[in-house]
């Protein structure tokens, strides 16, 4: 009976020991709350706030018709009418929309002849869940309008830069994006925690050194690793997983530069508030986890409430991911890849900055 007393006082020693430090108490409260609260909203299979385009050359009682179900349907969010088929290329490939719907000349027409003649709906695959789901969505508001005698010809789905909807052509970049995160994140978190741990902090204290060059030199070997690393996971996906790449390399590693100085600058400010590398840990997976759930990495932005989603404009993995599948599924322009590495960077800089701030606090 005495080992069950020992147990006991041991059972309270360490939940004592949890609980009297004020780090520890908040790892435990906080974090799972504000997970539960981000796993309630940003998580979701739904498809909803869909932008879609419409080119109607018919413009028919039954082609406006089908615009007046679709502008009904809670599920699409604008309706963008076009003029040409320039302008819905445009729109697909600038992410503007899910999906685009062509309507041909003379449909209505054919349509009461029992002629054959198809409306085509248009999705970017590099969302091919989403687009799927936007398109049965879609059928369902044209098949309404059309009789019956004509539903087997009337609906043509095509996608763009995934035309056979693969998984892995959409699920990969996301995972490289994230295991890039992952990688850069864990190295940096652990930085100056490693030194407290291991004595040598106070060595860089007394060195000669200025604080700008400790953060510089914390920053640069981490991310040239993360780099490294990330090499190897893009060589795997095209070689082993068959991923097309059809964009740019130079494209490809200027956001990648951009994306893991964002990070890196994180990773420093979690270590240098961390007094353990344990307390680095749990706070690289803190971030990590509404970080991955903000991103569009599971669900797509558009589908998060509207009160959350100016939210994920901090969020610079959800910048590199529409970089990533911009480059390997399609050429994406210089333009559009400038627009999502500015953000990366000005994001880098800013924790970057609060870094330093901490680390001169630290040190001071």
């Amino acid at each position: 009976m005495v080992w069950i007393f020992q147990l006991l006082a041991l059972m309270k020693k360490e939940f004592l020991a949890i609980w009297s430090d004020k780090k520890s108490r908040t790892i435990i409260i906080i974090p799972p709350l504000m997970q539960l609260f981000l796993f309630s909203f940003a998580v979701t299979l739904e498809v909803k706030n869909i932008d879609i385009a419409v080119l109607d050359r018919d413009n028919s009682t039954k082609s406006q018709e089908i615009i007046r179900n679709l502008n009904y349907s809670t599920t699409f969010t604008n309706i963008y009418r076009l003029e040409s088929q320039e302008q819905l290329k445009e729109y697909i490939d600038t992410q503007k929309v899910l999906l685009a719907i062509y309507i041909p000349q003379n449909f209505s027409q054919k349509i009461d002849k029992n002629e054959d003649v198809s409306i085509e709906i248009i999705g970017d695959g590099r969302k091919s869940n989403s687009a799927q789901i936007a398109q049965s969505y879609v059928q369902t508001a044209i098949l309404k309008v059309v009789n019956n005698q004509a539903m087997n010809n009337t609906i043509q789905s095509r996608n763009l830069y995934n035309p056979n909807l693969e998984n892995f052509w959409w699920i990969l970049p996301n995972l490289m994006g994230s295991l890039s995160m992952l990688i850069a994140l864990l190295l940096t978190s652990l930085s100056v925690a490693r030194e407290r741990e291991l004595g040598t902090f106070e060595q860089l204290l007394v060195s000669p050194l200025s604080s700008t060059i400790l953060i510089i030199g914390k920053t640069i070997p981490p991310l040239l690793i993360s780099m490294l690393e990330a090499s190897i996971i893009f060589f795997m996906a095209i070689v082993f997983f068959k991923v097309p790449f059809v964009g740019s390399i130079l494209i490809l590693y200027l956001g990648l530069l951009a994306f893991l100085f964002s990070i890196v600058g994180l990773g420093l400010f979690i270590s240098s508030i961390s007094s353990t590398q344990q307390q680095g840990i749990l706070g690289a997976f803190v971030l990590m986890v509404p970080y991955i759930l903000m991103s569009g990495f599971a669900t797509p932005v558009e589908n998060m409430p509207q009160w959350l989603i100016p939210v994920t404009d901090i969020i610079s993995l959800k910048y590199f991911l529409i970089l990533l599948k911009g480059v390997f599924l399609k050429d994406i322009s210089f333009d559009m890849a400038i627009s999502l590495i500015v953000p990366m960077l000005a994001l880098g800089f800013v924790s970057l900055f609060f870094a330093s701030w901490m680390f001169r606090k630290k040190i001071q």
